[in-house]
């Protein structure tokens, strides 16, 4: 590494016609300590976490390894994963305590991401209806570490068949307390928007001043180029073109704008079915910068609803999954939207282990809490729920095993774990039932 050092908060900027913009920056070798492990300041390389969750479980037989600890045998429904397992710790055996037996999809989306069991609410005409008891995991972590950053969190989704009829536990991943649920965004534009707003000029409604930005920074790139070793010359070169792939890939996104002058329109209905899978990447896409950008550290990501009418086009299904879940003869389509699943979710941390930082990439330093809202559709079980955790929580987590519980520990055990590689001194989550003060000791590093 040379001598040259750099601010970890340094950014690109430049004009477009009197317009000053601002492009931030992924972390770089002239940003570091001689060792590549932190800043030159000696802070700590940041830590991200992040929840992903998808509706109506999955298929038990053909998702749980039937082997444990490393280079376990990944099954049917994981074998998207087999480019990232080292980094995805499977997680089976355990307990959803603080889903005890009222209502399948409620006890297990409010349990397996808060700790504290749900709140029923006056359903008025719907089947049923809940909030969560407490805030989310996400929530809680972003109370720890969402002040370092311009988001606090980033809550984005993929379909838009979300069940908001039985209350804000369905349709919500994350919350900040029983009466603050937080929306995710469905729009990519949208999210691309809040992420780089700031160097976005306000009166752009064709996004032509935004492909600008670009260029207004570059004389200030070819001077930091004068300036930093050959790695960064070729990440800064890697960041440029990853940016400019992304806007590409959001104006493409189907449906193509038919009417001149409107505005790029993202995650519509094309012929009557959803962009799952451009939507799922999109959203991926642009996580992964903002983790790399550092704009954000806490992420929840919704790649369906529980009890959701999510229809997977792509498997030949023609009607919801919920439906599907609960008759003998929709399995093998289930399944097939299991692995669907896995397979953007697989992207997603494909995307993640591509962003160098330090001596490492960014899944090292993150920590990426998968699951659902049952174990499986026909049961509704809140015993084994599908979860894995990703990533290495910056050294604090292991990874790439498979560990099935002997004795039903509870989900909460986990939580507390993911908080402790954010808040070592954190000694509780959760309540009632779902209360841990127990970490799962399989998972620490």
């Amino acid at each position: 590494m040379g001598s040259f050092k750099l601010s970890r908060r340094a950014m690109l900027r430049g004009l477009v016609g009197s317009t000053a913009v601002a492009l931030a920056l992924p972390t770089l070798e002239a940003m570091l300590n001689s060792h590549g492990e932190a800043y030159a300041d000696s802070t700590p390389l940041p830590r991200r976490f992040m929840t992903w969750f998808f509706g109506n479980g999955v298929l038990l037989p053909r998702w749980v390894p039937p082997t444990q600890g490393p280079d376990y045998q990944l099954t049917e429904e994981l074998a998207p994963l087999i480019s990232v397992q080292q980094y995805c710790t499977v997680l089976t055996g355990f307990m959803n305590k603080a889903g005890y037996g009222r209502r399948g999809h409620h006890d297990g989306v409010a349990g397996c991401f808060s700790g504290h069991p749900f709140i029923e609410l006056d359903p008025g005409g719907a089947n049923y209806s809940s909030k969560f008891g407490g805030p989310s995991i996400d929530q809680v972590i972003a109370s720890r570490i969402g002040s370092n950053t311009f988001l606090p969190s980033l809550h984005v989704g993929v379909s838009k068949r979300v069940t908001y009829g039985e209350g804000p536990t369905l349709g919500y991943l994350s919350h900040k307390g029983p009466d603050e649920p937080v929306p995710s965004e469905r729009n990519p534009q949208e999210v691309y928007n809040a992420l780089f707003g700031s160097f976005t000029p306000p009166d752009d409604p064709h996004g032509k001043l935004r492909v600008k930005a670009l260029d207004a920074v570059n004389e200030d790139v070819k001077r930091l180029k004068t300036r930093v070793g050959a790695t960064d010359q070729k990440r800064l070169d890697a960041h440029l073109q990853s940016i400019f792939q992304l806007q590409k890939q959001l104006g493409a996104l189907p449906p193509v704008c038919t009417e001149p002058g409107a505005p790029g329109e993202t995650n519509e209905d094309f012929e009557g079915k959803e962009p799952l899978l451009e939507v799922s990447h999109a959203m991926a896409d642009l996580v992964a910068i903002a983790f790399a950008c550092d704009i954000t550290r806490v992420v929840s990501f919704m790649q369906s609803g529980g009890v959701g009418g999510t229809v997977y086009h792509m498997t030949g299904a023609t009607t919801e999954e919920h439906g599907l879940s609960h008759e003998p003869g929709g399995q093998e389509l289930v399944h097939k939207a299991v692995v669907f699943n896995m397979e953007c979710f697989a992207y997603l941390l494909g995307k993640l282990q591509e962003q160098s930082e330090g001596v490492g990439n960014l899944l090292d330093n993150s920590v990426i809490l998968l699951g659902s809202d049952c174990a499986e559709g026909l049961t509704h079980s809140s015993f084994d729920q599908p979860i894995i955790v990703a990533g290495r929580g910056g050294g604090t987590l292991k990874s790439g095993i498979h560990y099935r519980s002997p004795n039903k520990e509870n989900t909460s055990d986990i939580l507390l774990s993911c908080l402790q590689a954010f808040d070592p001194g954190a000694t509780e989550v959760g309540s009632a039932e779902g209360y841990s003060n127990t970490p799962c000791q399989a998972m620490k590093a």
